[in-house]
């Protein structure tokens, strides 16, 4: 039961994340104007704003003034930071883990669609993670030493792709917020062996490349395109959090 509440609680967070996601990297409020229409400006009532259901059940994907088609997008990342809410509750239980993870998962959907949309991650969202990190390593076993090298260690081969894969590709192949997210993730797990370092860079790379290539296949991207990194070091993160610790 716990978890049905868990989940319709991190869907009604995914509601105002999709605010969030639109607005914060155009400089806007994210209070002010109440929710509307980007096309016609409707506001949009309290039951058109019911997360997933409103969309699929009562507006069906389009705004019940001008019937301009609304992106799945909005349903989708309510429903991911539902779902995301949900798994972490459920692994980590009654424990200082669950509030963490639950935050900074939050806030790793918020950096991972930014970048999609904008090309880099808010600064706001490595930071945030980082300073958890530093101050959870006090009370989770990990010691802010582990924490430190964790950081180190993490974004040690995101720094040398970076450094290095402009000189050989002769293009940036990643950007230098792709790093200190991997930094501040690296700060919140902690170095505890190569072993899980290994696990998280091979998962993020081995998503990122298949995403990328798939990508390609249905044309969405061509071969000097840029791709966002981030949603995938973020994906990497969470599932090395998630099922090592």
């Amino acid at each position: 039961m716990i978890e049905i509440f868990v989940f319709i609680f991190g869907c009604l967070i995914g509601s105002f994340l999709n605010v969030c996601i639109y607005r914060i990297p155009r400089k806007e409020s994210v209070a002010f104007p109440p929710s509307h229409c980007p096309k016609c400006n409707h506001r949009i009532r309290w039951y058109e704003n019911i997360p997933i259901l409103s969309y699929v059940v009562l507006l069906r994907g389009r705004c019940s003034s001008c019937r301009e088609r609304i992106s799945l997008r909005y349903p989708l990342v309510e429903g991911l930071t539902g779902v995301a809410w949900m798994v972490c509750y459920m692994k980590f239980g009654f424990n200082l883990w669950t509030p963490v993870s639950i935050i900074v998962v939050t806030l790793l959907i918020f950096g991972s669609m930014v970048d999609v949309d904008h090309y880099y991650i808010p600064n706001r969202v490595s930071l945030g993670i980082m300073i958890i990190g530093g101050i959870f390593s006090f009370f989770n076993g990990i010691g802010i030493e582990r924490s430190i090298i964790g950081g180190a260690v993490y974004g040690l081969p995101f720094l040398l792709i970076y450094g290095y894969g402009a000189d050989i590709c002769k293009r940036e192949v990643m950007g230098f917020g792709d790093v200190k997210l991997a930094v501040a993730l690296g700060t919140l797990m902690g170095y505890i062996n190569l072993f899980i370092v290994h696990i998280f860079i091979t998962v993020s790379f081995v998503i990122g490349a298949a995403m990328g290539l798939l990508m390609m296949a249905l044309k969405k991207k061509g071969k000097g395109d840029e791709i966002p990194f981030g949603p995938y070091i973020a994906l990497g993160g969470m599932i090395t959090l998630l099922y090592f610790y």
